[in-house]
């Protein structure tokens, strides 16, 4: 087998590679250049999502339409962000494009879902 090399940017960001690698889906580096806050955006299909970052942490919102935007993750890091989009993703893969309120509430629980998983506190017990 012929060796493999990753490239540098998704050794660092395994979400990235993993969204970047599912069916239609586009990530546009730096979409906005006279906003830095604005880190990528990633289409899936049709539907848009961007990752922003206030300098330390980064956060990823996915557009519904008419300006509604539907955070999936909230002050998490740059990795976390991309992998935030990517569970929507597969979330509402199955979710068809057309416009339908049932498509909607689909996409707003996928994206809550999401944002519980990315927000919800860990604890683990420990023996006592």
């Amino acid at each position: 087998m012929a060796p493999t090399t990753l490239h540098p940017k998704f050794a660092q960001c395994p979400s990235r590679a993993t969204l970047s690698a599912l069916k239609n889906t586009y990530i546009i580096d730096n979409p906005a250049p006279r906003d830095p806050a604005a880190v990528a955006a990633v289409l899936i299909g049709v539907r848009y999502a961007e990752i922003r970052t206030d300098g330390e942490r980064f956060s990823a919102a996915i557009h519904l339409r008419l300006g509604e935007w539907m955070p999936v993750a909230v002050g998490v890091t740059a990795d976390q962000a991309f992998g935030a989009v990517a569970m929507f993703a597969l979330r509402v893969a199955d979710v068809p494009y057309f416009y339908a309120e049932a498509h909607d509430t689909a996409e707003r629980e996928a994206a809550e879902e999401v944002l519980n998983a990315f927000t919800a506190p860990v604890s683990i017990p420990l023996a006592a």
